[in-house]
């Protein structure tokens, strides 16, 4: 098994709903280790609810947890970034450096939509692509109007979209048909990453190995490998990452049969 990447975890201690404390923070990356991961992108909300998550306290949070992993000889590389709300000022946050993308390297930006709500977001993805940034919609999973609506997906990643779905969505699914559309959104190429969404060590720890071990029995040991280790590198290393496109949906006998 490759090492795992981590591509959404909530590690900063203090500045969000994440780990209250460093010896939180740290535990969480000593599951992480444990879990067989080696790379994590460490997330921090950017959303109405925390106005004082600014760039600069991510990159403080960043290298001080860096140090902490460095003293404790634990071999874990971690790349700063914002899980950022989408709302109608985005575009100009970004362009004055208020927000904060995958790996501090302005080549990818974690998005997600507001709280209870799916908007529209072509115009955005399009935009931010033009602008030579590529957005990762986080959690697609969790909105009933995708996850019920595959094309909304599809169309998404027609436009340049990366989907990154939560690693227990996948171990533990809240429906038998969430698992199904899950399991058909990998076997046809609707998920790039994969991400923990880690918030502390007990209330939500930072589990990745089951979800690996799941996506394996689903799809075999080479989407599983993309999936939950090699897109994440290239993403977390701002390298360029061109998935192929998604595959047609299979007709109802054949899904009936899989």
């Amino acid at each position: 098994m490759l090492p795992l990447v981590d591509t959404h975890c909530h590690l900063f201690a203090g500045l969000d709903d994440g780990p209250r404390t460093m010896e939180d923070a740290l535990a969480m990356c000593r599951i992480s280790y444990d879990e067989g991961v080696r790379l994590i992108c460490a997330v921090a909300h950017q959303n109405d609810r925390y106005p004082d998550v600014t760039p600069e306290r991510i990159r403080v949070a960043a290298k001080e947890l860096n140090d902490h992993l460095r003293t404790d000889g634990l071999a874990l590389i971690t790349y700063p970034a914002a899980e950022v709300m989408v709302r109608p000022e985005l575009e100009d946050a970004l362009k004055a450096g208020e927000l904060v993308s995958v790996g501090d390297q302005g080549k990818y930006l974690l998005i997600e939509m507001p709280h209870g709500l799916v908007v529209e977001v072509s115009y955005l993805v399009q935009h931010l692509i033009e602008g030579g940034i590529r957005p990762i919609l986080a959690h697609p999973e969790r909105y009933p109007a995708l996850l019920e609506d595959t094309k909304r997906i599809e169309h998404l990643i027609q436009l340049g979209c990366l989907m990154q779905v939560t690693a227990e969505s996948l171990t533990n699914p809240p429906s038998w048909m969430s698992s199904r559309v899950l399991k058909d959104w990998l076997r046809r190429g609707l998920i790039h990453l994969i991400g923990s969404d880690g918030h502390s060590p007990r209330r939500r720890p930072p589990r990745m190995a089951d979800a690996y071990e799941q996506i394996r029995y689903w799809t075999g040991d080479t989407i599983a490998d993309r999936v939950c280790s090699t897109n994440g590198m290239m993403v977390l290393q701002g390298l360029p990452f061109n998935p192929a496109p998604p595959t047609k949906q299979r007709g109802w006998l054949q899904r009936l049969w899989s």
